[in-house]
């Protein structure tokens, strides 16, 4: 009888151990923390063994293709012993489905069951399916794909997959819609294709016409947002508990991050208030203290200004953790941004620019920026949702260029979902471009698509048959790109005869310009921040006269205008949020990593017989934010 015990006794402690095995390895798999970056990961692993090791390596695996570190990761993976676990099978599985569709490689998705996997794996199982769908243009997988995203996720994924299904059901024409099967109880999808025709039924485009003032196109534009308010508020009572309820604040108007609940904050606004930078830093600065009289009903801060131009981080870091400050605001200068990302001090964050290094803080750092790829990403969203489908690009012929062209092929790429892409048109400096008009030597609609590597064009042949175009140059440029683009095509381009659309960007925007430039681009549409774009007589009273007469200056005094509302929010801020607050810099909202994105107002410029307007001047404010931005 003993006996048997025991036997009974061992068997149950090897089974025990086996089933704990598992656990252990699917707890791996599932707890994957997207805040540690490779370097822990790999760590864990070097000071493991056996199975253990395996799961570690796993982890690292997924912590480099976040990173993009794809050689990386391919390395460790053919590291990696043939005796692995069931599990450790499929975590490989999907770590070379992940590295492949990040290659634009073919990957066999049916290596794997999808009844097979947890919740985790399932989630990365449907994120390569989704790609490949769209590599399909199947249309009808793919918004089951998203619907499968959002049973799947996770709590900190779930905002996430929301903004990426409704960034997908937007984008739909009326052929797309009909081309969604959807079955008797799939509630939740009717719900989305009915939201979407909603949308494409609201959110048409104001056309100008002869005779129109600025003032009659933006009564027509505030009319057809109110329109569209009162249909997403019909569809909201229809569906109750669809999970695009969260986005209706968003298209009504009501949603904002509320103010975090503490006492007044001490914040340490890290800026450069001499040098070369100083013109920004004090802008930024005086943007910063005066908000409040913007915002009067929001809470007042402590604030202390730390000059970065006079002392490095490290010290001013310290004085920073001598004070007890509750959030830092800044710094300003990319390079002064990496060294405090790297420092990673736990003081909380909020820096004014961003560097891609692939690092992840291990503290809470945020990322607000005026950047032109953000603009670019702005404009190809812009652009898609007016129904165009072939961009041209055309940009100066350097490094800002290129990176301009990059962000925008990168964002058209996602939201076309593979069924079109953006090409470029690079051109010469001023002078060059003066002296292609005086040989009468005009620019023809001819591109070449965008490389996403580093935003060259690449080597194959020219493409024409452009149905938009999106200039991303100054207003000197533009007042030359403009007419040797009617010349090259002998048409007025973007005038509403043509057939091909006109956009322009902040940077040729602005505060006085010519008649002749007016008559030039008319019915042009044009991005800029709402304080200038949609600026009220209050705000206008608001804004030192020095700062108002340039619009270099008035962005970046909005921006610390928005920087100090974000830090009285700055607990709420997380990852994937979607237009949270209606800024005077754009509608913010955050993305990966809590980078703080931007959605610009869109204007047309609007020729009026009756105005008269003086040709611009170049201020010294103008010139370093060119420089700046460049």
């Amino acid at each position: 009888m003993k006996i048997k015990q025991s036997f009974y006794t061992i068997v149950m402690l090897v089974l025990f151990s086996f089933l704990n095995a598992c656990n252990l390895t699917l707890s791996k798999s599932a707890n994957f923390d997207e805040t540690k970056d490779s370097n822990y990961y790999l760590s864990q692993a070097e000071a493991s063994s056996g199975s253990k090791k395996i799961d570690w390596q796993l982890l690292t695996v997924r912590a480099l293709i976040n990173e993009n570190k794809l050689s990386q990761a391919n390395s460790l993976l053919s590291q990696l012993p043939a005796n692995l676990s069931p599990e450790q099978q499929k975590d490989q599985l999907l770590s070379q489905g992940e590295i492949a569709i990040r290659k634009g490689l073919p990957f066999n998705l049916n290596q794997l069951s999808a009844d097979q996997l947890n919740d985790s794996q399932s989630y990365r199982y449907y994120l390569i399916k989704l790609v490949l769908d769209r590599q399909a243009r199947n249309i009808d997988q793919q918004a089951h794909d998203y619907l499968f995203l959002q049973k799947f996720a996770s709590e900190t994924q779930k905002k996430q997959v929301l903004n990426n299904t409704w960034n997908f059901f937007s984008k739909l024409s009326g052929s797309q819609i009909n081309k969604i099967s959807v079955l008797e109880d799939e509630v939740t999808l009717k719900g989305w294709i009915d939201l979407s025709y909603v949308y494409l039924s609201n959110n048409k485009k104001i056309e100008i016409q002869e005779g129109d003032t600025s003032k009659v196109v933006n009564a027509r534009n505030s009319y057809q947002e109110n329109q569209l308010k009162i249909a997403i508020l019909d569809w909201a009572s229809k569906y109750p508990n669809h999970p695009a309820q969260q986005l209706v604040s968003m298209y009504t108007g009501q949603q904002t991050l509320p103010v975090d609940n503490v006492k007044t904050k001490k914040v340490a606004l890290l800026l450069p208030f001499n040098g070369p930078s100083k013109i920004f830093g004090n802008t930024i600065r005086q943007g910063y203290v005066e908000a409040t009289k913007f915002y009067p009903e929001e809470p007042q801060q402590d604030i202390i200004l730390l000059d970065t131009s006079i002392s490095p981080m490290d010290s001013l870091i310290q004085q920073v953790k001598e004070q007890n400050i509750d959030l830092i605001v800044g710094p300003l200068l990319k390079e002064n941004v990496a060294k405090i990302k790297q420092l990673a001090p736990a003081i909380p964050v909020l820096a004014l620019n961003k560097v891609d290094d692939g690092r992840i803080p291990s503290n809470k750092m945020c990322f607000f920026t005026l950047s032109p790829e953000d603009e670019a990403r702005d404009a190809a969203e812009h652009i898609y949702s007016q129904n165009k489908r072939k961009p041209l690009l055309i940009v100066t012929e350097n490094d800002l260029g290129r990176r301009v062209a990059k962000s925008f092929a990168k964002q058209w790429s996602q939201i076309a979902d593979g069924s079109s892409q953006a090409y470029v048109q690079y051109v010469g400096s001023v002078d060059t471009l003066k002296n292609n008009m005086n040989h009468n030597s005009g620019i023809k609609l001819t591109g070449r698509p965008i490389s996403f590597e580093d935003g060259s064009a690449t080597t194959s042949s020219s493409y024409t048959g452009f149905d938009a175009i999106y200039v991303y140059a100054s207003y000197d440029e533009l007042t030359l790109i403009k007419p040797l683009l009617d010349l090259g095509t002998d048409q007025s381009i973007g005038n509403g005869s043509s057939a091909v659309a006109f956009y322009s960007s902040s940077k040729s925007h602005v505060v006085s310009t010519s008649n002749d430039f007016n008559y030039e681009l008319n019915q042009t549409e044009y991005a800029d921040i709402p304080l200038i774009v949609d600026l009220t007589e209050t705000q206008s009273s608001n804004i030192p006269e020095n700062i108002k007469q340039d619009y270099s200056l008035t962005r970046l005094y909005a921006m610390g205008i928005d920087a100090w509302r974000l830090a009285n929010r700055f607990n709420q801020i997380d990852s994937y949020q979607f237009n949270f607050l209606d800024g005077l810099t754009g509608k913010m909202s955050t993305s990966s990593q809590c980078e703080v994105t931007r959605a610009l107002s869109w204007q047309q410029y609007v020729y009026e017989t009756s105005e008269t307007s003086e040709p611009t001047e170049t201020t010294e404010a103008s010139e370093a934010s060119k420089q700046q931005s460049e």
